[in-house]
């Protein structure tokens, strides 16, 4: 009877360590899948102040998924206009607008951008227009060059509350630990009976 400890113990020792590999894995893995892009520069920046504009630019902490109207930068004057030029284009981490600023003034920019995890983040921010006496003022015009519908300005934070597409929640990884748990316990029983019953027969 004194081996049938021992070889439990030894069964044990090796699927926990796979099991602990694997949840390892889990909880690695869970942090990545959730993490959504973020905006890391932008020009002109929050607060800038800029005597002239022809685009602006905005780059991100990884590449964008480049999925049409999903990605879009709309800059708005101080009368209310639009002042894009053109569709925003999208390369690799970086989205650029091309402008023609109006009446000086402060100036909003509204941008939305699809994460590399598919997960849509926005915000806004605002810069001033202070343009060389006698700079012609472009027109503008009454709404986005490009955008088919309202860019959304709620903050780029995921929902704290609600797991992230692609994530794994509490529950679910609940789940699986026990999963493995219980199927470790299998083993190790299943191990102590075949030894009890060989030495039985013996």
């Amino acid at each position: 009877m004194r081996g049938v400890p021992r070889l439990a113990v030894r069964a044990l020792a090796s699927v926990v360590s796979v099991a602990a590999i694997a949840g390892g894995v889990v909880l690695g893995v869970a942090p990545a899948a959730s993490a959504h892009d973020s905006l890391v520069a932008a020009s002109p920046a929050p607060g800038d102040t800029v005597a002239s504009l022809d685009a602006v630019d905005l780059t991100f902490s990884a590449n964008l998924l480049n999925l049409g109207a999903g990605n879009i930068v709309i800059v708005v004057g101080p009368d209310g206009r639009h002042y894009e030029t053109d569709c925003t284009a999208v390369a690799g981490t970086a989205l650029t607008t091309p402008v023609a600023l109006g009446p000086a003034g402060d100036y909003k920019v509204t941008w939305r951008a699809v994460s590399s995890d598919g997960h849509p983040v926005s915000d806004t921010y605002a810069f001033t227009y202070a343009p060389a006496p006698g700079a012609v003022a472009a027109a503008g015009s009454a709404g986005p060059v490009c955008a088919t519908d309202p860019v959304s300005t709620e903050t780029t934070a995921p929902d704290a509350s609600a797991p992230a597409t692609g994530g794994i929640d509490g529950l679910t990884l609940g789940l699986v630990l026990g999963g493995v748990a219980v199927v470790l316990v299998g083993v190790v029983i299943a191990v102590i009976l075949r030894t009890r019953g060989g030495e039985d027969e013996e």
